[in-house]
């Protein structure tokens, strides 16, 4: 079983595994899953990406709250669809 967590961090992607013999961030690409999803993570993660204040990076964020807890609960919905999509042969995690 391969533990993966699906999380929002700057300059990386959105796939991350944190087992000792394999840790990294995973290609979106390299996963066994619908191109819809696929879309849907890329997306969700450009949303995140785009609140990064290249100029003052301390400035980073998401422009209220409420766009914050959106972001948060568009990401718990992705992880439930990608841990359906995957199947028992993985375990996501979701880390706000």
């Amino acid at each position: 079983m391969m533990k993966l967590r699906i999380a929002s961090e700057y300059s990386a992607g959105p796939i991350f595994c944190p087992e000792p013999d394999r840790m990294g961030h995973v290609d979106i690409d390299e996963l066994p899953i619908s191109q819809k999803l696929k879309v849907k993570i890329s997306a969700w993660d450009d949303e995140y990406q785009a609140t990064f204040d290249s100029e003052y990076p301390p400035d980073s964020g998401f422009g209220s709250p409420e766009e914050k807890r959106r972001h948060v609960a568009e990401g718990q919905k992705l992880a439930s669809e990608l841990q359906q999509e995957l199947g028992g042969n993985y375990i996501i995690e979701y880390c706000p």
